[in-house]
């Protein structure tokens, strides 16, 4: 049980190691905090065309609030030197172009800080048209309705999210997680399944630890993100009415760019704290010119933080993140980069962890599970004329898990809990054991003729390979039913789960592709039209499918713009759920219509308005309509509808925030007979608030607090002594309405503070971020117990994560 005690002692044990160690450092460094030399460093980078690709050359580079400033070479690159050691916003203006701020630029002495590639977008000068001036959102030309842009700064900074980007996404409008334990977020009403997820032009959905466990568990996805804090340069997230270059989703789209390293100079830091480590590599390659590297590794094991926090009932969850990768300008044409992943997860769940349940009411399941991601991908970007690019994605990426369940009967005897040595474990009875692995490509050609119009077309193949059995041992009793589900003898309150209905084996390879072609026109600099269409097949089950797309742009006045998009998005199974039933292989692909308006106003540089209204269509839904088997059915429909509303202030000087408003609709049919019901992730009201300060070039603070509606739950009665043995008492939960009631309101506090000192040519970097301050027990799930008829709602307290690096 969390108490006020545990809370406070861990705030103490977090500011004491941030204090001693920031003592220690400084006491072994120049007191003074110089070393000998200079204090000056560098800026470089290179600005390019968004859509082309193409250097672009006298593209004026100015320090915001000095009279520094450079130009681009024919190459697009540039150079600043002789850079007091500080924190810079840079101003990229050339004739023709969108104008773009970049913010949080640090310099450190004696390094040479390179810059991401700065993409610009070309305006199509008529004579008659608005000057569009918020150059901050340079990123919401990615599409016409509402996207949202984030830094690695901004990931950094986001309260409670400890430098997760999708638990900072959580943040954003129609965005909604189970926060707490779980990162995944869903959107829209859907499901955290439903959102297309592309990492350096590669398709890859595999990016949670701990995507599984109970039914409840694996519908809210996974816990923690993949990838350490600093190696997301940057992240675009759009809630629906996305092109068609992206497929195989129906939800929403976020593409991740991850970091390069720097080809200037090193940089490398580490960290040790109490859940775990972290060391961090980004710099040349001294071997090959022209080549950088970025390294990251780090390993978490939650067992201490879980004590400390009187949370260790819940399970002991560990993981290992490595992420490599290499970058390469070839010539002035071609770039080549090398992603590699490799991730590996541990959980555990034993009889002890059973017996730090405060209480009688024991949640007696227990687990074990490994899971390994892995990916090995390659870029290479060609500039094949002075107004076209290819870019070509190969990778190959999967993942191995092995999941075992087991429980305990752990309940009161003549009102006495057995000793823990006396209590009765259940030897395995349930395993799970998948691999998967894909290889694909995946190409893109863009021309850009002229400022007014460009195409682009593209291809996508990709053969996967699976393996999956799902055994189950013995016959098992579920507790937990509903009217829909098969009981032989309707008189039992309880389900006999026979293995005949479960026990799978599948192996296979079977092979999909896609083509899109898009065109983009802007007769001026007010109106812009996107149509596209995409044609998918899939050997899973030999089906077609044709989606139509087009969304368009309409600037009003050079601050307020409107938006609207429409379209057709198919979804296939997953893999999971066909290895569970080979008859799943033959559903078709769920369809969604997406329908979308928006008006943006850009009430400053640097602050923006957006409110945008959003109706979805869903048809095929596939359905699971017994938990007596696997399979599933192309029965259910639904439609989801709401408006999100968002203000933005982008940090430009000391301050930044958000405060984002959703109000939505989700409901699904499954034409059973039972009518419509709410969708898992029907939350009707979420509200952000977001504010973040820069006292000084040392130390920050952000501060976030989230409210949503409790998800949906099932209505239900308790059915006594089912098995008529008052010497076996054991309870039953009796579905009576699905999703009729909710879990409680949803809200959290979350709090950080970072803090950075230069000393010499060392740096301290220590952070704290404190997730849920004032310790509410957000439940996010409502487990039965069967062996006293009650229920025990789970969910995450606080949870208080710190750190320090050294960089040098």
């Amino acid at each position: 049980m969390v108490t006020q005690r545990n809370v406070l002692a861990a705030s103490m044990a977090v500011i004491m190691i941030l204090w001693q160690s920031t003592a220690y450092a400084f006491a072994m460094s120049d007191p003074s905090g110089a070393t000998e030399g200079t204090t000056k460093g560098s800026i470089s980078g290179i600005v390019v065309d968004k859509e082309s690709k193409q250097p672009i050359p006298n593209v004026s580079i100015q320090i915001i609030g000095t009279a520094v400033g450079t130009a681009t070479d024919t190459d697009g690159k540039f150079t600043l030197k002789n850079i007091e050691e500080d924190v810079y916003k840079l101003k990229y203006s050339s004739v023709g172009y969108t104008q773009y701020i970049e913010t949080n630029v640090r310099v450190v002495r004696n390094k040479t800080t390179v810059v991401k590639e700065i993409a610009l977008d070309e305006q199509a000068v008529t004579g008659d048209a608005v000057e569009v001036t918020a150059s901050v959102f340079s990123s919401d030309n990615v599409s016409p309705v509402t996207n949202y842009h984030y830094t690695m700064e901004e990931i950094r900074r986001s309260p409670g999210a400890t430098g997760d980007i999708f638990r900072a996404i959580e943040t954003l409008p129609g965005v909604s997680s189970s926060g707490g334990e779980f990162s995944s977020f869903s959107v829209r009403g859907g499901s955290p399944r439903d959102n297309i997820i592309i990492v350096d032009n590669i398709p890859f959905d595999k990016v949670s630890h701990f995507d599984g466990g109970t039914e409840e568990q694996e519908a809210q996805g996974g816990r923690f993100s993949i990838f350490t804090p600093g190696v997301i340069d940057e992240a675009n997230f759009q809630a629906g009415g996305f092109s068609a270059r992206y497929g195989g989703k129906s939800a929403s789209f976020v593409d991740l760019k991850i970091k390069e390293g720097n080809r200037e100079s090193a940089t490398m830091n580490g960290t040790y704290d109490v859940i775990g480590w972290e060391a961090n590599y980004d710099g040349p390659v001294y071997v090959l010119a022209s080549t950088s590297l970025l390294f990251s590794a780090r390993h978490q094991n939650f067992k201490t933080i879980l004590d400390m926090t009187g949370q260790s009932d819940l399970g002991y969850p560990s993981f290992t993140d490595v992420l490599l990768k290499t970058s390469t300008q070839v010539d002035a044409k071609n770039k080549i980069s090398v992603l590699g992943i490799y991730s590996p997860e541990y959980f555990e769940r034993t009889i002890d962890n059973v017996y730090e349940i405060d209480g009688q009411d024991f949640d007696n399941q227990l687990a074990r599970s490994t899971d390994t991601k892995y990916l090995l991908g390659l870029n290479w970007r060609m500039l094949t004329g002075a107004a076209s690019v290819l870019e070509n994605a190969l990778y190959y990426r999967g993942n191995t898990a092995d999941f075992r369940r087991s429980n305990s009967y752990v309940y009161p005897y003549n009102g006495t809990v057995p000793e823990k040595e006396d209590a009765y474990v259940r030897e395995e009875y349930y395993r799970y054991n998948s691999e998967e692995n894909e290889v694909g490509i995946r190409s893109q050609f863009t021309y850009t003729p002229s400022s007014v119009s460009s195409w682009s077309f593209g291809i996508q193949a990709n053969t996967t390979s699976f393996d999956y059995s799902a055994r189950q041992i013995e016959a098992e009793t579920l507790f937990v039913f509903g009217a829909n589900d098969h009981r032989p003898d309707p008189s039992k309150k309880f389900i006999i789960l026979d293995p005949a209905f479960i026990n799978s084996a599948l192996s296979s390879s079977r092979s999909a592709g896609a083509l899109f072609a898009e065109y983009t026109y802007s007769p001026n600099e007010v109106l812009k039209f996107i149509p596209s269409v995409r044609y998918e097949y899939s050997e899973f089950n030999a089906k077609s499918y044709v989606s139509p797309r087009i969304s368009a742009r309409y600037f009003i006045n050079d601050r307020m713009k409107l938006s609207a998009a429409t379209g057709i998005y198919y979804q296939p199974v997953e893999l999971r759920t066909i290895s569970l039933d080979v008859r799943n292989a033959q559903l078709k692909n769920e369809r969604a219509i997406h329908y979308i308006v928006g008006i943006t106003t850009y009430l400053s540089d640097d602050v923006k308005f957006t409110a945008e209204l959003y109706h979805k269509d869903l048809n095929d839904l596939i359905v699971k309509t017994d938990r007596t088997t696997d399979l599933r059915r192309n029965v259910g429909t639904g439609h989801a509808r709401g408006i999100d509303l968002g203000l933005v202030k982008k940090f430009t000087d000391q301050w930044y925030g958000q405060m984002n408003y959703s109000f939505s609709s989700s409901l699904r049919n499954n034409h059973d007979g039972l009518g419509e019901y709410r969708s898992d992730f029907d939350q009707p009201h979420i509200f952000n608030i977001l504010f973040g300060y820069e006292f000084d070039n040392e130390w920050s603070f952000s501060t976030k607090w989230k409210y949503a509606t409790g998800r949906p739950k099932d209505s239900y009665i308790i059915n006594t002594n089912v098995f008529n043995d008052p010497a076996m008492m054991r309870y039953s939960k009796e579905i009576t309405g699905n999703n009729t009631g909710r879990l409680p309101d949803f809200h959290t506090w979350n709090v950080r503070v970072d803090y950075r000192k230069q000393l010499g040519d060392v740096a301290i970097v220590a952070f704290l971020d404190i997730l849920n301050l004032y310790n509410r027990l957000n439940v996010n799930e409502e487990r039965f117990i069967e062996t006293t008829g009650t229920i025990d709602p789970k969910g995450f307290q606080i949870l208080p994560s710190f750190g320090m690096k050294l960089e040098f």
